[in-house]
């Protein structure tokens, strides 16, 4: 079993780190690429803005579940802070079975359109579904993540001694 965990979490390492790295970098050198076509050689590079957003979007998609893990993404906390503990621990489940269910709701109609899609790309003519696959593996990290920390919101309640 521990053998297992290792070996998913360097899948999950290699998708939320190496990944989202890989494709920032193809961003910059895309961006740098397209200065120098475009002011040094006087001729604009069609494929570049394509890339660019295809390398945020894959950025995103991948990196997501790296920033729920060290609960670094964007959250509004002016009223859970300020509210005594009991409080803050309804919030978060509250929350995060919100979350869930919303986001089980819409896995199976996501990964039928992906599926579905015939479309290419207007310059580089990927297919959608290579260029959307990453969007399922986000949905799915962000449903194990959600799993996870409503997990531990009752596992930190209940080591802080506080009732329901």
């Amino acid at each position: 079993m521990e053998q297992l965990k290792k070996v998913g979490k360097a899948i999950v390492d290699f998708l939320g780190v190496f990944i989202p790295n890989i494709t920032f970098l193809v961003i910059f050198i895309t961006f740098m690429v397209t200065i120098i076509s475009r002011y040094f050689f006087k001729t604009p590079v069609t494929w570049s803005y394509e890339i660019s957003v295809l390398g945020y979007m894959w950025t995103m998609f991948f990196g997501v579940g790296k920033a729920m893990e060290a609960d670094e993404h964007v959250v509004f906390g002016l009223v859970y802070d300020a509210v005594k503990p009991r409080t803050q621990f309804v919030f978060k489940v509250l929350y995060n079975v919100f979350l869930l269910i919303l986001l089980l709701l819409c896995f199976v109609p996501c990964w039928h359109s992906l599926i579905g899609k015939q479309m290419v790309t207007g310059v580089l003519k990927l297919p959608y579904t290579v260029v959307f696959a990453p969007f399922m593996y986000m949905l799915a990290e962000v449903i194990i993540r959600t799993c996870i920390n409503i997990r531990n919101a009752f596992k930190e309640h209940k080591e802080g001694g506080t009732e329901l």
